[in-house]
């Protein structure tokens, strides 16, 4: 057993989680997570696509670069949700921008290529 009797493997979700309590309140059944690391280039990247089951999206700019980013494709340097670099944080919740969530997010940073890191949390 690893610490506070917890095994590596070991996976629980729904009622027997306070989190679960939550999410099954909340948003009316289980969530689970996803991660992922996005190169947004200079040119329109996708980094999260349409997820009808998302409640929540964050994405952290990990590059030094400023990156833009935007619900449509047409996202231009300057003119999206500013992500500075090596700071920069966008977080959308169900419960604050409703339908927005779900939507597919791109991104183009300003002057070179700039990692981000997605994290969404989903309803299963």
């Amino acid at each position: 057993m690893g610490a506070g009797g917890v095994r590596p493997g070991d996976f629980t979700r729904g009622t027997e989680t306070t989190a679960g309590r939550f999410s099954i309140t909340r948003f009316g059944g289980s969530t689970t997570s996803r991660t992922s690391t996005v190169s947004v280039l200079t040119t329109v990247t996708r980094i999260a696509g349409n997820n009808p089951r998302r409640v929540s999206i964050t994405v952290y700019n990990r590059g030094v670069n400023n990156v833009d980013v935007d619900y449509v494709s047409s996202v231009t340097a300057g003119a999206g949700i500013p992500l500075t670099g090596a700071s920069g944080v966008l977080q959308s919740t169900i419960e604050d921008d409703g339908e927005a969530v779900i939507q597919e997010l791109y991104a183009i940073a300003t002057t070179a290529t700039s990692s981000v890191f997605v994290v969404e949390v989903m309803r299963v």
